[in-house]
């Protein structure tokens, strides 16, 4: 029983090596795709990966993110090293697992139980924090300590999503969704994730750039639900720095127990996951014949040369 781990990267230099290394703990293999990134992100990949075989770098292209096809597009190049029984965590450069995948499936999940959400533990960038970095002769030598002690204070909110799941060959993931179909049967307890989306100034200002020049594209809004309204579209990256007195906001010492909330929004009511669970049990595979492949000639929305160009040069003016 393999773990695998797939993994989207864009411009994460300040923390792709952090973060992998933390993979490497329990991952069998790390699958790697980068979806153009202009700082040195795809270097460190490829350089880890020939030192460590367990890398697996899928390739490099300048193409817009989508949650559901470059996902797909990834778990359908990472599955040729996948058998039957393995499990696959749908995985982000800027997210450390609380508890290991493989610890969480041996002590969490129950036997019956092959598919998993998650539960976020949001690590914010606070007004002191920036004000610190705005005071700093030397704000870049803050890098050099590890994420989890320069963001310590976090948000933990109730949305949940699929994560972990155990594999079948002939599970299908079209290109329109962001997981399998009927992946498996949820378990009750989600996989604690620490996620650290903003982890300074200067990366939170790039990755507002990046997100909001993609979200300007016609034809690339046009794959994305209420796009004036989604987070990718702000451009204006205080907006996403959290005040030292919101209510919400907890404070983590690295080595400690983070709280277990028991949340069960993510579950179906109980006599739906009775039947859910025969049925999961017995049919899956053969309802996996009648779901949609991953389309062997699909093509994924290559970002033009000028925005890719104009975007290079806007966050080297950055560094």
């Amino acid at each position: 029983m393999k773990f695998h781990a797939v993994i989207p990267v864009r411009d994460e230099g300040d923390v792709i090596l952090e973060s992998l290394t933390s993979y490497l703990r329990w991952a069998d293999y790390i699958h790697i795709f980068d979806t153009g990134s202009v700082d040195d992100t795809w270097n460190i990949v490829l350089s880890l990966a020939r030192k460590e075989p367990r890398i697996v770098p899928i390739g490099s292209e300048t193409v817009y993110f989508r949650d559901t096809l470059v996902r797909a597009y990834i778990f359908d190049r990472a599955r040729k090293y996948m058998d039957d029984g393995d499990w696959f965590v749908r995985a982000d450069a800027d997210e450390f697992h609380h508890i290991a995948p493989p610890d969480f499936v041996r002590n969490f999940m129950k036997r019956h139980e092959t598919a998993a959400w998650h539960q976020y533990y949001d690590f914010c960038l606070t007004r002191p924090e920036v004000d610190e970095w705005e005071r700093s002769a030397d704000p870049l030598a803050d890098r050099q300590r590890p994420i989890q002690e320069r963001r310590r204070h976090y948000t933990m909110g109730t949305y949940s999503e699929p994560r972990l799941c155990r594999y079948r060959r002939t599970m299908q993931w079209p290109e329109d969704y962001s997981f399998p179909v009927n992946a498996g049967f949820v378990a009750e307890k989600r996989l604690p994730i620490r996620h650290y989306p903003h982890r300074d100034p200067l990366q939170l200002r790039r990755r507002c750039l990046i997100r909001a020049a993609m979200m300007a594209d016609p034809e690339n809004r046009r794959a994305w639900t209420r796009a004036d309204e989604h987070h990718w579209s702000v451009s204006d990256w205080r907006r996403f720095v959290t005040p030292d007195n919101d209510p919400n906001l907890r404070y983590w010492a690295p080595g400690t127990e983070l709280p277990s909330p028991e949340f069960t929004n993510h579950l179906r009511p109980p006599k739906i996951r009775v039947v859910q669970r025969i049925l999961h049990a017995a049919f899956l595979p053969l309802v996996d014949r009648f779901r949609r492949p991953f389309p062997s000639n699909v093509v994924l929305q290559r970002i033009p040369a000028e925005i890719q160009e104009r975007l290079a040069l806007d966050l080297s003016r950055m560094a």
